[in-house]
């Protein structure tokens, strides 16, 4: 009886002997393999994991360099001033300049006067201004072809000097080198030139 149990004993132990040497021999030869199973996994599944995060690197740096960008065109837009401002600004550096009293009136004016005062006052003015200019107007005579510098009106043509195009009654049109269309003026705007005076640009 006990030879038996040992027999059968022996048998067993013998089966996973061979067993755990199989399992060893086949673990010996897959790691030796160069091109396992295993191998073909982690090639296959470390380029795509590796062209991902070279994705994610550029895509992050082109976002960076966006931010960088409109940062650097938010700055240069605060620089410059609205647009709005802008304008304005060129519309200040045409006006006419001011002598010494009459800056020193316009300074008193708006310094004391609420917005619509100032509105109320300015209109005045440009009204008074257009009364005077038709009664100088009636008085003066300008002939077609005569040289005329512009004295008043638009004040982005004050001090140019051109010739007279066609005339009416208290209206002219006068032709200045530069400019696209014939300038309309009253002709109280407008100076007469002698020869020397349209040479030299003085006035008279």
């Amino acid at each position: 009886m006990d030879t038996n149990n040992t027999q059968d004993l022996n048998t067993k132990l013998s089966a996973i002997d061979k067993a755990l040497a199989a399992a060893k021999a086949r673990k010996v030869a897959k790691e030796s393999s160069p091109t396992s199973e295993s191998d073909d996994v982690k090639v296959t599944k470390s380029a795509p994991d590796k062209a991902e995060k070279i994705a994610a690197r550029e895509a992050k740096r082109a976002q960076l360099a966006k931010e960088r960008e409109e940062r650097r065109a938010g700055k240069a837009a605060e620089a410059k001033g609205p647009a709005h401002m802008k304008k304005i600004d060129r519309a200040a550096s045409r006006l006419p300049v001011l002598s010494d009293p009459a800056q020193l009136l316009f300074n008193e004016a708006t310094s004391n006067f609420s917005a619509e005062q100032i509105t109320a006052i300015s209109l005045h003015l440009q009204h008074f201004n257009r009364v005077k200019a038709t009664e100088r107007a009636l008085g003066q005579k300008v002939q077609v072809g005569q040289t005329v510098k512009i004295i008043a009106g638009d004040p982005k043509f004050v001090g140019m000097t051109g010739t007279v195009s066609k005339s009416q009654r208290i209206r002219c049109y006068v032709t200045v080198s530069g400019i696209k269309r014939d300038v309309y003026c009253f002709t109280s705007d407008v100076e007469p030139q002698t020869a020397a005076q349209a040479s030299t640009g003085t006035e008279g």
